[in-house]
């Protein structure tokens, strides 16, 4: 395998939103070729800029440095951010020479990479004048944000084995933060505890360094590959497309003013054969100038318009999903359903959880795909066809890439598999063996929950890297789609990959099974979505674990964490996740109970709740005789109401903190259209009954209508009050929240 699979991805689908890579004449291989600035194709619609004058010239000047290995080309934007002299922002070494001592000397090129459906971008390469390697940078440049990405191609296009080529950082650039020190914004990744997606900061002082890998080969495990990079009233947000094991490096040397930031798979040292290529991360920088929240908000808007799926061709509402388990008789989901159409719950997706499969507890059984008939005798169609007669719609679990020690697939597919390393650790799984009988609260459980390899002993990894597995894996579960009735895949991955991509590699190959099996998982995908385009993948991974640049534009995480029923941590990882992944979602428990605390305290740009059952076990048949459908319905009316203000932009209006005793208020805001959401969740233990939230954004210019919906209640009250004095909140109850809808005035 060359790296085909997944050309077609390496410019994203930008539309009308990509320009072409404004920086360079085509075919140019000078310094005045890296000077020029062309405009859109003359018949593309122009977008809506959403980046000043400034910004979006310093992500041309950005833009302008892939070619400026051989050639000194200076900035020209208003930034300290750039320094005076750019350089490629990437890095390599080859047969132990530095790239940037390297590539003085070999030939560039820039070609235009015209294709209708990605839009026009650009591609630079630099040939090995002694011949053998090829880089290739396929870069886009964007004209509604101040954004660039890139993805960069190592080719042998000799006849031998190339020497080593090592230490590839997609991004490596030195940025300046003049009159301070720079600030460095991300967030923890989902390890199944209370502190999922925790907001960090991290100041870089002098010799200040902070290297940060998610662990086991799953992209957001310990850390999210998203970072926010804070100079003096401006700065860059970067982000990392890989769904494996990346590392982002930031360092701020002493007595100087520039600060490094590189990021890349954790480990390449290897040697490409004749002919063969491969990829690295996908990269992201985008601009901001202004307020840092600037920057994050700039990300979700345009996660939104170039990173979101788009089944059937329309851009991805998270849907309303009421989840159920598994190991659940096919007879009571039906009558489940029935009960939803009956009393017209406004439900959008049936989530049909694991236990469905094999012979025994689900975590033993991936890799016998065979229903259990006992529980689903004519298999999932009579589900799905309910469903779909009423306009619903049927999410069903799968775990395709772990296959179990006694499984079918473990022996008939035995040369499609990778082991781990003998001498590894193993954390067994639920049968009370290992470390999986902790309880959550142990504070041993969230390092051997972030590290362990697999859930029970001798489990093995599908290689997505073998091209004839791959194309095995993508028929099977097509054909499942079609049998079944599919309209969402959810991909569970409770095996992390690392430590069996690592045991593959020859000592002078180190890096290439993982990135094989890399650019197999998203050709997988890409397939799945070309054969069915109206299919939604759910990226579960263990709860939020797979979530990056790579992922979010193919999938959504409609379980952002395994961490769940607790509202506190609902709370919480919505504080930290929401800067900066737009779509997902979490569960808010049993609705039955119809608690507007819980669901307002879980609801995101989608809400995912149990209705019948709940948890990862079967549950005894639920009396429906006085079941609160009512109730139930008008709670999901009432969010539906509010779902459109996920998609706008986020402020958090207090602290992030865990306190059982504390208020959290955030605000979205649709500024475009002049009005907004307000959210307020006063905790059990808080004995105040009122306080006080400054808003962002607003015009001081005007006046807005604020309503309370629970209430009915209206005020009218000026921006520059809101902004100043803040938006007063009374809430006598414990727990209790409230809701505040704003609309500018005319």
């Amino acid at each position: 395998m060359s790296g085909e699979s997944i050309s077609r991805r390496d410019f994203m689908r930008v539309g009308a939103g990509a320009a072409a890579l404004g920086a360079f004449a085509d075919g140019g291989t000078t310094e005045a070729a890296a000077r020029e600035v062309a405009g859109s194709p003359a018949d593309s619609p122009a977008p809506r800029k959403l980046g000043s004058d400034a910004e979006m010239a310093i992500a041309a000047d950005w833009a302008r440095a892939f070619a400026a290995a051989s050639a000194d080309v200076r900035k020209q934007a208003k930034t300290d951010l750039l320094p005076d002299l750019l350089q490629p922002p990437f890095s390599f070494i080859y047969g132990g020479d530095k790239s940037a001592d390297l590539l003085r000397g070999w030939k560039t090129d820039v070609q235009p990479s015209n294709s209708e459906e990605m839009g026009q971008q650009r591609e630079i390469t630099y040939t090995d004048p002694a011949g053998g390697l090829v880089v290739r940078i396929a870069v886009t440049v964007f004209e509604d944000f101040p954004a660039v990405e890139w993805v960069m191609h190592f080719k042998n296009a000799g006849s031998a084995d190339t020497p080593i080529l090592q230490d590839i950082q997609a991004l490596d650039a030195p940025l300046r933060c003049v009159d301070g020190d720079p600030v460095i914004h991300y967030a923890r990744g989902a390890t199944c505890s209370m502190n999922d997606f925790m907001p960090v900061t991290r100041t870089l002082g002098p010799r200040g360094w902070l290297h940060l890998e998610p662990g086991g080969g799953r992209s957001s495990s310990q850390f999210l590959p998203f970072f926010n990079l804070e100079a003096k009233d401006e700065g860059v947000v970067a982000a990392i497309g890989w769904s494996g094991e990346w590392a982002a490096t930031f360092g701020h040397p002493e007595g100087s003013d520039l600060f490094r930031s590189q990021a890349g798979m954790a480990l390449t040292h290897l040697r490409l054969h004749p002919g063969e290529e491969i990829r690295t991360p996908r990269i992201l920088t985008l601009f901001w100038q202004g307020e840092r929240r600037r920057g994050n908000n700039l990300l979700r808007r345009f996660i939104l318009a170039h990173h979101r799926p788009a089944p059937g061709g329309k851009p991805l509402v998270t849907p309303i999903t009421n989840h159920n388990w598994g190991g659940t008789p096919a007879a009571d989901h039906l009558e489940n359903i029935r009960q939803i159409i009956a009393h017209d719950l406004p439900i959008e997706y049936y989530w049909i959880d694991a236990e469905w499969f094999g012979n025994g507890p689900w975590w033993k059984n991936p890799g016998n795909w065979q229903v259990k008939k006992d529980l689903y005798p004519q298999g999932f169609k009579p589900i799905s066809d309910l469903l779909h007669s009423s306009g619903r719609k049927l999410l069903l679990w799968f775990e395709p890439e772990r296959v179990c020690e006694g499984t079918p697939w473990y022996t008939e597919h035995s040369a499609w598999l990778l082991e781990a390393p003998k001498d590894r650790r193993v954390y067994r799984g639920f049968d009370g063996k290992g470390d999986w009988d902790v309880p959550m609260s142990d504070p041993r459980w969230v390092p051997n929950e972030s590290s362990r390899n697999q859930i029970q002993e001798n489990d093995k990894l599908f290689n997505l890297g073998i091209p004839e597995a791959r194309r095995f894996l993508t028929d099977f579960i097509s054909t499942k789609v079609e049998e079944f009735g599919l309209d969402c895949f959810r991909n569970d991955a409770n095996i992390a990959p690392l430590e069996f991509w690592r045991a593959a590699d020859a000592p002078d190959r180190q890096g290439i099974t993982e990135v094989r099996w890399v650019e197999g998982f998203y050709a997988f995908w890409d397939e799945l979505l070309r054969r069915h385009p109206n299919l939604i993948i759910d990226d579960c991974a263990s709860g939020g674990r797979r979530i990056d640049l790579e992922t979010i534009g193919r999938s959504t995480a409609l379980s952002r964490t395994d961490f769940v029923f607790n509202l506190l941590a609902n709370q919480c990882h919505s504080y930290g996740l929401l800067e900066w992944v737009p779509l997902n979602t979490t569960s808010a428990g049993n609705l039955s109970n119809h608690n507007e605390y819980a669901i307002r305290s879980s609801m995101t740009s989608g809400l995912s709740f149990g209705l019948f059952s709940s948890g990862d076990a079967p549950q005894a048949k639920v009396d429906l005789t006085h079941f609160p459908f009512a109730e139930v319905k008008r709670s999901i009316e009432r969010y539906r109401t509010v779902q459109k203000y996920f998609y706008g932009d986020y402020y958090a209006l207090t602290e992030y903190t865990q306190a059982n005793d504390a208020w959290m208020a955030y605000q979205l805001d649709l500024p475009e259209e002049g009005e907004g959401l307000v959210v307020v969740l006063k905790r059990p233990e808080s004995p105040y009954t009122q306080a006080a939230f400054r808003l962002h954004a607003l015009r001081t210019d005007v006046t807005y209508k604020v309503t309370n919906p629970d209430t009915g209640e209206d005020r009218t009250l000026a921006g520059g009050e809101l902004l100043e004095k803040g938006l007063e909140a009374r809430l006598l109850n414990r727990p209790d929240s409230a809701l505040y809808l704003y609309r500018r005035k005319p």
